[in-house]
């Protein structure tokens, strides 16, 4: 019952029964009768207060951080299960809606609504989301969450990893977790008949650790256990305008991210010079951003729309500066400004966004454009990084790249026939940038469809796309940083051309009987990259199937497959080898399930979920090394509810829930802290589990 003792879970969980039960006592339930004003299918069909609480108690079978990825539920034990929701309603328009959701538990959700129809409502929620990014990490550093990082006092330094003779009895679990809390409010407005007015506010709050690789000299380093502690707030708000023609909006967001902490300092753990025996990272800097917005829509004729956009704003960063190193052997190395002081200005116009028009009973016609700005002001200088704390570079300026990008696009719908329809367009994206190897992209897209429908039973659909993009003369800028090979491409900014082709076939073998058959495929041939990305091949194989008994059994399956190849070329070191690569990998999943009404006062469920995932990495060089471990991930999921009514008040729900997992990575498995002599590592495994997952609640209804 160790959950139990969770102070936030159990004083929300304690308190919701009281306020559902208070919410019922306080006014009278209605009874089967409904007013004549209800006669409509949109209008509300109680007045009064309804809801319902389920309370009882969860049980883990065994710890699992994957499993309790998002859930909130890694530790064995036993966990309170608390949910509900409440709603009033009333002749006047007045309502209220309170949903909870998990409160026993860390990844409880609460969402408040309360207002009067059509002329205003208040907002409020709160979310607690736990994520675990490692598995099985160790450290022997002290202050894991903090900013510095220390040694033991008994700690033995050496040159690599094996003459470290403290380290095992050093070693402490350190899992690599955050948890974030959201806290969400607003309003909205309607006034002057034509008007509303919305107010947003979301306030983040994210703790935790991750891992963080940091160099120590050219061939030591260390995986450390990085602090987070980040805050974002957020306000997005607008005015709105609307007749039975036209709507405009005017918007505004701001968004503000601070970091706790701005750097990470750590002792060095691998035997050094006395002005190396402390190293420093810079960690996130804090950042701001707004935007204003404009949108409209205008119903020009019965048959003509039009709507669009538009939309500037600015991002900027302007944290001090930490020195370029902690070494006292460069302190004097002078930095060319006290921040960065970036600054990007971001505009998107989508003026003449949308166009759409019915030309006759059988044509439509759509065109788009959009155009988006990114111009990045930041000042450009010279720096002088010190690599690793320890050995100053040639000087070389930042790189501030801005864009502009234009996209273009219309097609047109053509009712052939009774049975058939026929759809084709054109979509065009140029990009142009600067300080990027590649100054101007221009990517062309043709499409076409065909969809036909033979009965009113049968659907067939096949569609085809052909994309084909041209790159400027790629050139290197010239900052003092590293010079990539000449012949290299990089992938997004290379020729390509790219076939897709899609296949539909949705059947309904029976009234109650529906069947679904896709295939997609998608091939990119990057012609002019002597060196990069070559080619890739995406395939996408699906089947589903849905079956009514009556109506009171449905049940469902699916298959699915992926298979993801590509084939690289490139060049070791100085170019003195040429390597290929190819990776293969095949993700498959597959499922079944139903739902059954048993009676009027039991229902019962039933999921099964089954995933195989196969990654290949194979590379080829003189030296003829053998292909990489497989990467491999297997999921087997296994749902079962049941849920029974004693009256209209009172019932219980039963849930069991079975997991297992099991994954390879050739990366971590196998070398724990100390595999590597040159560096110092976390020890991460990849995840391997089997979990049951019970769950009983009584529930009550008013």
């Amino acid at each position: 019952m160790k959950n139990f003792s969770r102070k936030s879970a159990f004083s929300i969980a304690a308190f919701l029964p009281v306020i559902l039960l208070g919410a019922h006592s306080t006014t009278a339930v209605a009874d089967g009768t409904e007013p004549a004003i209800y006669a409509c299918k949109a209008c509300v069909k109680y007045t009064g207060w309804r809801g319902s609480i389920d309370f009882g108690g969860a049980y883990i079978s065994d710890d699992s951080y994957r499993f309790g990825d998002y859930r909130g539920l890694e530790e064995l034990g036993l966990y309170a299960a608390v949910d509900g929701d409440a709603h009033y309603r009333n002749l006047q328009g007045d309502y209220f809606d309170l949903y909870a959701r998990d409160l026993g538990y860390d990844s409880r959700e609460i969402d408040t609504r309360v207002g009067n129809q059509g002329f205003y409502e208040l907002r409020f929620g709160w979310q607690e989301l736990p994520r675990y990014l490692g598995y099985g990490t160790q450290t022997p550093f002290l202050g894991v969450g903090s900013d510095f990082l220390s040694l033991p006092s008994n700690w033995v330094k050496a040159n690599t990893t094996s003459g470290m003779t403290a380290l095992d009895s050093s070693l402490a679990v350190a899992p690599l977790k955050t948890e974030r809390e959201i806290l969400d409010a607003g309003i909205t407005v309607n006034f002057l008949s034509n008007f509303s007015y919305r107010f947003d506010y979301q306030r983040q709050d994210k703790k935790g650790t991750r891992p963080m690789g940091a160099g120590l000299y050219y061939s030591n380093a260390s995986i450390l256990p990085a602090p987070i502690d980040y805050t974002t707030n957020l306000i997005d708000t607008a005015v709105t305008w609307a007749n039975q023609r036209a709507q405009v909006e005017l918007g505004f967001i701001n968004s503000q991210f601070d970091n706790g902490n701005s750097s990470l300092t750590w002792q060095n753990p691998f035997s050094s010079r006395p002005e190396h025996a402390t190293f420093r990272a810079a960690l996130e800097p804090g950042n701001k951003f707004y935007q204003f917005n404009l949108s409209g829509a205008l119903t020009l004729t019965s048959w003509m729309n039009l709507s669009g956009q538009a939309a500037i704003g600015e991002m900027t960063q302007d944290d001090p500066f930490l020195p370029y190193t902690i070494n006292p052997e460069y302190s004097d190395l002078p930095l060319p400004r006290a921040s960065l002081d970036g600054k990007l200005d971001t505009s998107t116009f989508n003026a003449a966004g949308k166009l759409f028009a019915r030309i006759n009973d059988g044509l439509t016609f759509t065109a788009r454009g959009k155009w988006d700005e990114r111009d990045n002001q930041t000042p450009v200088d010279r720096y002088t990084p010190v690599i690793s704390d320890l050995v100053p570079i040639a000087p070389r300026y930042n790189r501030p790249y801005s864009y502009e990008r234009q996209q273009y696009s219309a097609d047109l719908n053509y009712r052939a026939h009774r049975v058939i329809r026929v759809s084709a367009g054109g979509k065009q994206q140029n990009i142009d940038r600067t300080l990027q190897a590649v100054e101007r992209t221009k990517e062309t897209t043709w499409w076409g469809e065909v969809k036909v429908t033979p009965t009113y039973s049968t659907e067939f659909r096949v569609r085809g796309e052909w994309a084909d993009r041209d790159i400027s003369d790629y050139l290197q800028p010239l900052d003092g940083g590293p010079v990539d090979n000449p012949l290299m491409r990089k992938f997004h900014m290379a020729d390509r051309s790219r076939d897709r082709y899609v296949i539909e076939f949705d059947y309904m073998v029976t009234a109650a009987l529906g069947l679904n058959l896709a295939y997609s495929e998608a091939q990119s041939e990057y012609k002019n990259s002597i060196l990069g990305l070559q080619q890739s091949e995406d395939q996408n194989y699906s089947v589903n199937l849905n079956y009514a008994l009556g109506d009171k059994i449905n049940v469902y399956g699916f298959y699915n497959l992926d298979t993801i190849d590509a084939d690289i070329v490139n060049t070791s070191s100085g170019g003195s080898g040429v390597w290929d690569a190819a990776t293969r990998d095949r993700i498959e999943t597959s499922g079944v399930g139903l739902t059954a009404t048993i009676s009027e006062k039991s229902s019962l469920g039933m999921d099964y979920v089954y995933s195989d995932s196969n990654g290949r990495i194979s590379v080829q060089t003189a030296a003829a090394e053998p292909p990489f471990d497989p990467l491999k991930t297997n999921l087997k999921n296994f749902k079962l509810h049941f849920d029974y009514a004693f009256n209209d008040h009172w019932g219980y729900k039963l849930y069991a829930e079975r997991e297992q997992y099991e994954s390879s990575d050739w990366a971590i498995d196998g070398f724990g802290v100390d595999g590597i002599n040159s560096v110092l590592t976390m020890g991460e495994d990849s995840p391997e589990y089997s979990v049951w997952y019970y769950r009983f609640q009584v529930s009550y209804r008013f």
